[in-house]
């Protein structure tokens, strides 16, 4: 998913994040410093139920309740927050937070920019719920923090921001928060940026898999154009093998690539194909590349354990298990003492 910031070229901003940038960062925010006064705004009743409480039931058994409770309202002290919006065709954010089209809009890979691996104390994801009334905070909300006590915390904003479109991070404490290099994969431009703003992109991610469009009116309502793209300086052609991802899981230190390869399997070939594979695709040096030479066993990957027809099918359909400290090369682990327990089974 590909969610959006939208930025200013005010020159004191731009330096700061332009600078951010280039460190492969941003600044998640206090909540204090959020531009809506009715943000992270709510009445809670649950200090009167637990008062209510203890004067029917001995204090010690509130005491977790209350706790929880307690600790859960400090946390909006020390969070940080990170806004961003699912629309980069907003007219209204194009004009508020991109000075009036001078500006431009940041495209993030979603799923890279809340990586554990890169960020641990990221903590949630929520698309912002709008509506007027204000959320109150009930004993029930406890019971289940995310969806309830935190989403209505974090998550609820006056429904004259709804056009927002607003998706939010929270991390357990506010400040730069790293992100990995690939987060990045667009630029937009307003159609009132200097070239001087584009140029300094432009060179900035000349080594970086980037694609520049810029935002301009079209019978009455904005549209977009590719006006320049720059790629990363690759050491192998990963273009020039025929080849079908099947799955990829990633996880706070270690992903996994599940591959079809339809190419020549001679291991000169195979080897080019991981030292290119791994260079295109992977980005956690932990990581393990699984390649296969037929696509029936894809069903096979999230079965376990394997049944013995099934472990020998998988291992046949296997050309090589590369791990990352691996020398690329043909390498079928599941041809193991069991691989042949059942070939002599049989």
């Amino acid at each position: 998913m590909k969610v959006y910031k939208y930025r200013s070229i005010e020159e004191d901003i731009f330096k700061r994040d332009f600078e951010t940038i280039s460190n492969n960062s941003f600044y998640s925010s206090n909540y204090s410093m959020l531009n809506d006064p009715f943000d992270i705004y709510f009445n809670e009743e649950i200090s009167q139920v637990i008062d209510l409480l203890k004067t029917l039931f001995p204090h010690s058994e509130l005491d977790n309740l209350e706790k929880q409770f307690r600790e859960v309202l400090n946390f909006k002290e020390e969070i940080g927050v990170y806004c961003l919006s699912t629309d980069f065709l907003n007219e209204q954010l194009w004009a508020y937070y991109a000075t009036s089209y001078f500006g431009y809009c940041i495209e993030y890979d979603l799923d890279k920019l809340v990586d554990k691996g890169q960020n641990f104390d990221f903590q949630y994801q929520f698309e912002i719920d709008y509506k007027d009334n204000i959320p109150i905070l009930g004993i029930e909300d406890l019971i289940n923090l995310q969806d309830g006590f935190i989403r209505k915390m974090f998550a609820t904003k006056k429904s004259a921001w709804q056009h927002e479109k607003e998706i939010r991070l929270i991390f357990d404490q506010y400040g730069m928060k790293k992100i990995h290099r690939s987060a990045i994969t667009g630029i937009y431009f307003g159609i009132k940026t200097p070239e001087k703003i584009k140029e300094n992109f432009y060179k900035l991610f000349g080594n970086d898999d980037v694609k520049f469009y810029e935002v301009f009116p079209s019978n009455f309502e904005l549209d977009f154009k590719l006006v320049n793209e720059t790629k990363r300086k690759l050491k192998h052609d990963i273009n020039k093998f025929d080849f079908e991802i099947l799955k990829h899981r990633i996880n706070v230190s270690h992903e996994s690539y599940y591959v079809l390869y339809k190419g020549s399997k001679n291991e000169i070939d195979i080897k080019e194909f991981i030292l290119a594979f791994r260079e295109a695709f992977l980005i956690k040096e932990n990581n393990s590349l699984y390649i296969f030479d037929n696509k029936e066993v894809e069903p096979l990957i999230d079965i376990y354990p394997k049944n013995d027809e099934q472990y020998i099918n998988y291992a046949n359909s296997i050309i090589s298990v590369c791990e990352d400290w691996e020398e690329a090369g043909i390498n079928n682990p599941y041809k193991d003492f069991h691989y042949n327990e059942i070939i002599n089974k049989r």
